[in-house]
């Protein structure tokens, strides 16, 4: 959002509108998706851009035993999240940014005002995964493979300095509102 500064009155001086961007990582089933969208309806003037939606199409995947592997960086379009970000942040005061591999890209996270990191442990990572049917029966290999990648590309950087949150329950939505409200 552009807007005339009200102190210079009769000047063309302009200047852009501060927006947050919120990133909100964790490995598959650790609550990304509801938090977001929950920070989403309860933030004013917000948008939720999940990761997901900047998958590259499924027959340009990087494959793993044939299949296509989300699990990589490789297999996200930044270019275009990038640019949707960019472009969010010129309309809303919040924008969410959500997904596994949320804090695996550089000029990604030069975006990133306020991170969150949502961590379960591997049991119940396992746990809601085998409990999950979305994909089918899942081999174990790969839910162990998850798990790796996500050690691997999932994690905060140190200079994010993410907000920890583990095990989050419906409860704790609010501290999180809290502590990005700081």
């Amino acid at each position: 959002m552009i807007f005339k500064n009200p102190s210079l009155i009769g000047s063309d001086f302009l200047f852009l509108a501060m927006s947050t961007v919120i990133a909100i990582g964790g490995v598959s089933r650790s609550g990304k998706s509801t938090v977001a969208d929950w920070l989403g309806i309860q933030l004013k003037n917000a948008t939720v851009l999940h990761q997901d939606e900047y998958a590259l199409p499924k027959d340009q995947l990087p494959k793993i035993k044939d299949q296509p592997n989300w699990e990589l960086p490789e297999s996200i379009d930044w270019n275009a999240w990038h640019k949707a970000i960019t472009q969010a942040k010129n309309h809303y005061d919040y924008v969410i940014i959500e997904g596994i591999l949320v804090f695996a890209n550089a000029k990604l996270n030069a975006l990133i005002d306020q991170s969150i990191y949502l961590n379960i442990d591997k049991e119940d990572f396992l746990k809601r995964r085998l409990d999950e049917n979305r994909w089918g029966n899942e081999p174990e290999w790969f839910i162990e493979y998850v798990w790796e990648a996500h050690l691997k590309y999932g994690l905060p950087p140190s200079d994010l300095k993410a907000i920890q949150i583990k095990d989050i329950t419906t409860n704790q939505h609010f501290e999180v509102l809290a502590a990005i409200k700081q």
